[in-house]
C-alpha cells in the first residue's frame, strides 16, 4: 500500500499496482490511481499531486516509481504532512488528494449522411461494421434517394446502435435489411412489430428531427425500439 496524508487530517492509500500513471509540472507530481468506479467499460481515477522542490521533479519521479516497484508488500509512506514524512527530500507537501466517487460512461458518436463520403462509401448508405456497436449514429443530412442502412452481415450477439434524425430525411425511404422485431412509438401511439424476416423500413419523409430508433441484436433477430413523430413511420415486414 502506498499511503498520503495532508495536513488536514485527510489522507489515501491504495495498493500500488492499481497506479495508472505518474506524471510531473513544475513543482508538481501527479500520480493516478484506479478508482473505486473502475470497471471494464469505464474507469474511474483518483489523483494524488505531491508539491516537489523546483528542478527535483524527475528525481521524485523516479524514486516514487521505485517505491512503486518495491512495493511487493506492507506500506510505504510517500507523503505525510503531519509529520513532515517524506519519501524523498524533494517532496515538500501534499499538495492535493482528489478522490473520483464514480466514473461517466460516454456514448461514440458518428456524424453520419446518406453519401458517398459516410460509412462504407456507398451511396445513399450508411454501412456499419460490428466495431460500431454501442454507437449512436446522428443522421446530419437529407436523403437524395432512396436510402439503406446496412447493419454487420455477421453481428455478435449484443451488437446494438442508435439512429437520431439531426436534418429529417426527404422524399425517399429508408430500407434496413434483416430480421426485426419490436415495439416503437409513432405519432404518440404504440405500434407492435411481429418478427419479420426482410426489412425494417422508414417511409418517405417519414424520419423527422429527433426522430429516432435503436437495434439490439439477440443472435437470431435485432429488437428494434425508437420513436417517431409521424403515425405509420416505420414498418416490419
Amino acid at each position: 500500500m502506498l499511503v498520503f496524508h495532508n495536513d488536514s487530517d485527510t489522507s489515501y492509500a491504495n495498493y500500488a499496482g492499481n497506479i495508472s500513471s505518474i506524471s510531473s509540472s513544475t513543482g508538481a507530481v501527479t500520480l493516478r490511481f484506479l478508482g473505486q468506479g473502475a470497471s471494464a467499460t469505464a474507469t474511474s481515477t483518483d489523483a494524488i499531486v505531491l508539491t516537489v522542490t523546483a528542478g527535483e521533479e524527475e528525481a521524485v519521479m523516479e524514486a516514487v516509481a521505485g517505491a512503486v516497484a518495491e512495493a511487493r508488500s506492507g506500506m510505504t509512506v510517500v507523503a505525510d504532512d503531519k509529520n513532515s514524512k517524506y519519501l524523498v527530500p524533494g517532496i515538500t507537501a501534499l499538495s492535493s488528494i482528489s478522490v473520483d466517487n464514480g466514473a461517466g460512461t460516454f456514448k461514440n458518436i458518428i456524424p453520419a449522411t446518406f453519401t458517398t463520403a459516410d460509412t462504407g462509401g456507398v451511396d445513399n448508405a450508411i454501412v456499419l461494421t460490428n466495431a460500431d456497436s454501442g454507437s449512436v449514429f446522428r443522421v446530419t443530412a437529407t436523403t437524395d434517394a432512396a436510402s439503406v442502412i446496412t447493419l454487420p452481415s455477421a453481428p455478435v450477439d449484443g451488437f446494438n446502435a442508435r439512429f437520431v434524425a439531426k436534418v429529417a430525411s426527404g422524399a425517399h425511404t429508408i430500407t434496413i435489411a434483416g430480421a426485426f422485431y419490436g415495439l416503437t412509438l409513432q405519432a404518440g401511439g404504440h405500434v407492435e412489430h411481429a418478427l419479420g424476416s426482410t426489412s425494417a423500413v422508414i417511409a418517405a419523409s417519414d424520419f423527422k428531427v429527433g426522430d429516432f430508433f435503436e437495434v439490439v441484436y439477440d443472435g437470431a433477430a435485432y429488437a428494434i425500439s425508437g420513436s417517431f413523430d409521424t403515425a405509420s413511420s416505420l414498418a416490419v415486414s
